[in-house]
């Protein structure tokens, strides 16, 4: 996801540019129009001087290659439009004309007169489209010199230009991802003009393609001190503190961004999917509980709150999974069983609404969230109440079988993987399913029959399927010294065709060796009777033993040693049916 956002602000970033460049409306002939009305005189100062330093600036921006300011005619036109006089026009109303008129800069001033006939100038370049000003160092002038006080400001507009400049060549720079050529032509542009909004929320964003992401919050937080509205602003910090483990952080961002469009249930569920990708979707289902109840009927925050509760549930069980395993319980988290609980709740919202039309995966999810509240009979209510609008469905049919098998139903569970199957045959595990759960029931055979028909249709499962008798064998039969029972597990797994060569060695050791020790037992009285028993098995063994290949190295058994005890035990045996053939 981190790579896909980038790309996306990869492509905004270029668009970003701090000057409306690309509005033809907002040029005459590749020159920007720049709207300049009176400076406004305060506290009854001279109109005159107003009129005429703003008359001399228009001459001056004329005589520019790049700007060309709108005549006084065209302003008076404008503003009789919309039913002011262009003696009325104050900064705001300039603004506001400025936007109506397509004009992409506006120049406005105040003006007050000191007792001494000098003039105290304040003025401001202002970018319309970015709501941004660049304020003119305040001024004190006399008053008839009107032509230097419109070259003060002029200077300025040339500072602000340069700006202009650096930020542009600074979005080209960011626009082909070359991240230290940006960073420095923004660098200059905020040296010309510190508190420029959008160059630093730019100046953000090349730090976050950097992956200095602890300066691009900085940065952020800057922007949002100068406007605490700025929803990119709030957005991207959201997402740096959500993607560096700072969900509170994240929270309270993405928070602040939603309190600026609360109903808007397409950014909410947007920011919450954000969140959840970023490992947070408790902090998700916070988001979407507040969507909810402004839209308690909204199907789509239903389902992805019911996709962030059943996450959620699983987040918690993995992360409490080494706590039960030290603890020797498998119960589930009261936590994770509160969040398995929403995750129902909300799907079963979902297919009221949409019926079949709910995605199978969620469908998927309902069963498996009742499968792990332990509640089955509703697991397999549900999964049959499915079954009947999706029968096709594979995945369904999986999830069914393990509730039926859970429930105690094998026979039911096995029928079950029999369609999966059926709509599947290369499935890739319900074969293997069916055999493991044949095997922990006891049911050998059966289990060999099953995995001896996956194995030659497809041999690459043949040692997963070898490997699921052995297992059983070696945990339940050779680990308890139940050898009879590990032999027989053993030996049903050579059954099993297509076995590779280093398994069928490992088989044949551990059987040989549980053979082995069962025949020492079993010799015990050394009788003639126990004699003619033992001694075909002590061969057997060594048979078994000395095929074995190199196994035995790997758990560090002397196999010389453990063969000569074999045929030890040949030879007494054997001198005990010699003392009794002769009696």
């Amino acid at each position: 996801m981190l790579g896909r956002l980038k790309t996306t602000l990869i492509l905004a970033l270029a668009a970003v540019v701090f000057g409306p460049a690309t509005a033809a409306e907002a040029q005459d002939g590749g020159r920007f129009r720049v709207l300049v009305p009176y400076f406004e005189p305060l506290e009854d100062a001279d109109d005159g001087f107003g009129e005429d330093v703003s008359e001399e600036l228009r001459e001056l921006l004329d005589g520019m290659s790049t700007h060309r300011a709108i005549s006084k005619d065209d302003i008076e036109d404008a503003a009789d439009d919309v039913g002011v006089n262009m003696d009325e026009l104050n900064c705001i109303r300039t603004r506001q004309l400025a936007s109506q008129m397509d004009a992409p800069i506006a120049v406005c001033a105040t003006y007050t007169e000191q007792p001494d006939e000098t003039m105290v100038v304040n003025a401001a370049v202002w970018n319309i489209s970015a709501s941004e000003s660049f304020d003119v160092d305040e001024f004190t002038i006399g008053k008839d010199d009107r032509e230097e006080a419109a070259q003060r400001v002029f200077q300025a507009f040339d500072r602000y230009n340069s700006q202009v400049r650096a930020a542009a060549i600074c979005a080209d720079y960011a626009s082909s991802q070359q991240w230290e050529n940006a960073l420095r032509n923004c660098n200059e542009a905020l040296e010309i003009n510190p508190d420029a909004t959008s160059v630093l929320y730019r100046r953000a964003r090349i730090y976050y393609e950097m992956e200095d992401y602890s300066t691009a919050l900085e940065e952020l937080d800057t922007v949002l001190e100068q406007d605490p509205v700025h929803e990119d602003a709030l957005q991207l910090a959201g997402y740096i503190a959500a993607t560096t483990d700072q969900n509170d952080l994240a929270r309270e961002y993405y928070s602040q961004f939603l309190e600026l469009q609360p109903g808007n249930a397409q950014i909410r569920m947007r920011i919450a999917y954000e969140l959840a990708q970023a490992g947070d979707p408790v902090g998700a289902m916070q988001f979407l509980d507040i969507g909810l109840e402004v839209d308690p009927d909204n199907v789509d925050l239903w389902e992805q709150y019911g996709g962030f509760a059943f996450a959620a549930a699983l987040q918690v069980q993995e992360a409490e999974s080494v706590r039960a395993a030290e603890e020797d319980s498998g119960e589930l988290s009261s936590a994770a069983a509160e969040y398995y609980r929403e995750a129902i709740d909300a799907y079963e919202r979902v297919y009221e609404e949409k019926g079949e039309e709910m995605g199978v995966g969620q469908l998927r999810n309902v069963i498996s969230a009742y499968i792990q509240l332990g509640q089955l009979d509703d697991a397999i209510a549900m999964g049959e109440r499915v079954l009947e609008t999706h029968p096709q469905e594979d995945r369904i049919w999986l999830v069914y079988a393990d509730a039926l098998q859970r429930n105690g139903q094998l026979d039911d569970a096995i029928t079950a993987l029999d369609r999966v199957r059926e709509i599947n045959p290369d499935h890739p595990s319900a074969a293997l399913r069916q055999g493991n759960w044949l095997i922990q029931a006891g049911r050998i055979p059966d289990a060999v029959e099953i995995l001896t028909d996956v194995a030659e249709g497809n041999p690459q499962q043949a040692e997963q399927a070898g490997r699921l008798i052995f297992n059983e064998a070696y945990q339940n039969g050779y680990q308890v010294e139940d050898y009879a029972y590990a032999i027989e597990g053993l030996s049903a797994a050579k059954e099993i065709p297509n076995l590779p060569e280093e398994l069928v060695h490992q088989l044949n050791f551990w059987h040989g060796f549980s053979l082995y020790q069962a025949t020492v037992q079993e010799q015990e009285p050394q009788t003639l009777e126990t004699a003619e028993a033992t001694l075909p098995k002590f061969r057997r063994a060594l048979e078994l033993l000395q095929d074995s290949g190199e196994y035995p190295e790997s758990v560090n058994v002397n196999l010389s040693q453990l063969t000569g005890n074999a045929n030890t035990y040949i030879e007494i045996q054997e001198a005990i049916i010699q003392r009794g053939g002769v009696r």
